[in-house]
């Protein structure tokens, strides 16, 4: 009993009882192949014999059709002056045929005529039938049928006799076979494998390479050379598989699988409760512009030059990755302050803003940091991915190129964004979007002409939301297609009360986002919701900025003159600001240019803002356009612009952004316009007045 425990548990009894397996392996693969190769021998010979068997049949039966075919013949005048013992004999010729069993002859109403038996039929017996036809000048009709019965047996009865003979050959041919495999396996495999799992099993002893004796030049040989060769590089080559799973192939940085496993070091050698982790989340600004300008392969030569940059930039003690795509990460395990911290992340930044050669161009990169600091002990130090992206965000939208610190306000703005976004479907659902309205003035004559529609949002928590915080978000959510519907819907109706209140001459102007101009269904919706307000397009004016008419040229014009042709105005807003391209006003269907508020602001004291405007005002008066000043506060700015041939205005010194109902009332107390509708200048081509 002790023994067989022994056995159990020592493994060096297992080992030295492993070589006997071997030869079962060498058995086991004779077992598989026999009987595989006495099967695939066997169907193929039961596939020869079934084709040769299936064309005898297939044979037997053409020739029994034929014998019909040509009996029916010789019947037909007989069996039609019923003749019959000539056809009775016609039966009797073909019964010297072995093959047929039996033959009759039926005439037209199915009634036997001549049956002739030659033998028994058995249970393999076929039957072919054939129409006897008689004809005589310009008659012909069916006399009747030939039956004939034929045996199938002998065919069958060969074919058995084949099958067993291939059988017993098979088994023959499989035995020597077998003979020949048990022993070519023993030579050829079993001694090259019981040779390399001796060598396996002495390296498990004592961890030592042992070359596998094997001589044999074949490809057990071989293989016996490549598990030499293994032992010595299998660790190599298993740090090498995990490098690769860990970092970046491109630049050769750690990668985002790295980040999780780095915070966990940092967490646990942070050393003094009191020291700082900088956490600096890095994105280039503009990387996409570096492709679509250089290629995809000057774009990757940019991103391992920034990885090298960052390498320089940092201490040995520092950690920089690559999360993907234009996107770094530089960890400082400890920095004294968050001044510290920040003066580290602008130095990275300086780094990364060394001019960089590409095809021979001098190309500044550019980029945002967002800074993180938190202890090493602190329970968020797993989030400071997120905390950074937090400041990289407020740093891309505020401030491009910077470095922005989370702060609280930061966490704020962003807990607040957050909830904004996610409250944007319910804010649709319960109508809490509000359409405000602020009065646009002919500056000679003081009377409203016209009205800009401004989205509001009315939030339960947070109040009266302006558009510059949540238009982004609405844009980022996909939502931009249905809050201009929703804003096309209410100036719509806002031009339904204005005519009920006796102002049918004022227009209402919409802003419509850059993605609106791509969809080509605009004006057809335009067109359906005036329709149903029963208000004309024409009443209706459209801004546009010049940035969303540069993003997709062609498909902004083809927009804007659909909408043209429907009647409505298209105005060119914030025009300055932008890339304000003369191009712009010339090859697209406008008809009015809002002049933004940055150059109205200084004005009259600023004579650099007075010449902006007087160059925009005689550009505009050369092109037959109608210009808008924004943010019109004083009336010395009312009167600069008058001057100036600015012909409308709009800003706080005529009315402050209200509701509908809000602006109505206040209509009520200034000049109505005197029975004409303000005219817009006429279009740049003639095809655009249509």
């Amino acid at each position: 009993m002790m023994r067989k425990d022994e056995a159990m548990t020592d493994p060096d009894r297992s080992v030295q009882a492993a070589p006997p397996r071997l030869r079962s392996v060498v058995h086991a693969m004779i077992w598989a192949t026999v009987p595989v190769l006495l099967l695939v021998q066997l169907l193929a010979s039961a596939g020869v014999e079934a084709s040769s068997f299936w064309s005898q049949l297939r044979q037997l039966d053409a020739r029994m059709a034929r014998v019909a075919e040509s009996r029916a013949e010789l019947i037909a005048e007989p069996l039609w002056k019923m003749r019959y013992d000539q056809v009775t004999g016609v039966l009797n010729e073909i019964m010297h045929d072995e093959t047929i069993a039996a033959a009759a002859v039926y005439d037209d109403t199915g009634a036997a005529i001549a049956r002739v038996v030659a033998r028994p039929q058995g249970q393999s017996v076929a039957e072919v039938s054939h129409p006897i036809h008689y004809s005589n000048g310009n008659m012909a009709v069916q006399a009747g049928r030939i039956a004939i019965a034929y045996s199938r047996a002998t065919l069958y009865a060969d074919a058995g006799s084949r099958l067993l003979l291939l059988l017993v050959v098979g088994l023959l041919a499989t035995f020597a076979t077998l003979i020949a495999m048990r022993i070519s396996a023993n030579i050829f495999i079993g001694r090259p494998l019981a040779a390399m799992m001796s060598a396996i099993q002495r390296s498990k002893q004592d961890g030592r390479a042992y070359p596998a004796d094997v001589t044999s030049s074949n490809e057990f040989g071989q293989l016996a050379r490549a598990f030499n060769a293994m032992q010595h590089t299998t660790s190599g080559a298993l740090d090498r598989l995990g490098h690769m799973a860990t970092h970046d192939p491109l630049t050769g940085l750690p990668n985002r699988r790295s980040l999780t496993e780095r915070l966990a070091v940092t967490s646990q050698n942070g050393g003094a409760p009191d020291t700082l982790v900088a956490f600096c989340f890095i994105d280039l600004d503009d990387f996409k512009g570096i492709n679509d300008t250089f290629g995809h392969e000057a774009g990757d030569a940019f991103l391992v030059q920034i990885s090298q940059r960052l390498r320089r930039a940092v201490e040995a003690g520092d950690w920089v990755a690559r999360l993907g795509g234009d996107e770094f990460v530089v960890i400082r395990p400890e920095v004294s302050n968050e001044q510290a911290a920040h003066a580290f992340a602008q130095r990275v930044l300086d780094a990364i803003s060394e001019p960089i050669r590409l095809h021979d161009k001098q190309v500044v990169p550019r980029a945002s940091i967002g800074l993180a600091v938190r202890h090493a002990d602190d329970p968020e130090l797993s989030h400071l991915p997120t905390l950074a992206d937090i400041a990289l965000y407020h740093a891309k939208s505020k401030a491009p190129g910077t470095v922005a610190v989370l702060d609280e306000a930061l966490q704020r703005d962003y807990r607040r964004r957050r909830d904004l976004e996610l409250a944007i479907p319910t804010g649709f659902a319960e109508g809490q979007f509000e359409v405000w309205y602020q009065s646009q003035v002919d500056l000679d004559s003081h009377e409203v002409v016209g009205l800009e529609a401004l989205i509001r949002w009315r939030h339960p928590e947070h109040g009266v939301i302006g558009p510059g915080e949540f238009l982004p978000l609405i844009e980022r959510s996909g939502n931009n297609a249905r809050l201009t519907r929703y804003v096309l819907t209410d100036a719509c109706r806002a031009l339904q009360q204005l005519a009920a209140a006796g102002r049918p001459q004022i227009r209402v102007a919409i802003n419509l986002p850059p993605s609106e101009l791509a969809d080509h269904s605009l004006a057809a919706e335009l067109r359906a919701t005036c329709a149903r307000f029963g208000v004309a397009a024409s009443m209706l004016e459209l801004e546009i900025t010049e940035g969303s008419l540069i993003n997709n040229i062609a498909s902004a014009s083809e927009t804007l003159h659909r909408l043209r042709r429907l009647g409505a105005t298209i105005a060119l807003d914030d025009f300055g600001t932008g890339y304000s391209s003369l191009a712009h006003l010339r090859r697209f269907p406008l008809d009015k240019v809002k002049i933004d508020k940055a150059f109205i602001s200084e004005i009259p004291d600023s004579a650099e803002d007075k010449a902006i405007v007087g160059v925009i005002a005689s550009l505009a008066a050369t092109l037959g356009l109608t210009l808008v000043a924004e943010g019109i506060e004083r009336a010395e700015q009312a009167e600069a612009m008058r001057e100036m041939g600015v012909r409308l205005g709009q800003g706080f010194l005529y009315q402050r952004p209200q509701p509908l109902e809000a602006v109505l009332q206040w209509l009520e107390g200034q000049p109505a316009v005197s029975g004409r509708v303000v005219a817009d200048s006429p279009s740049i081509s003639p095809e655009f007045a249509a």
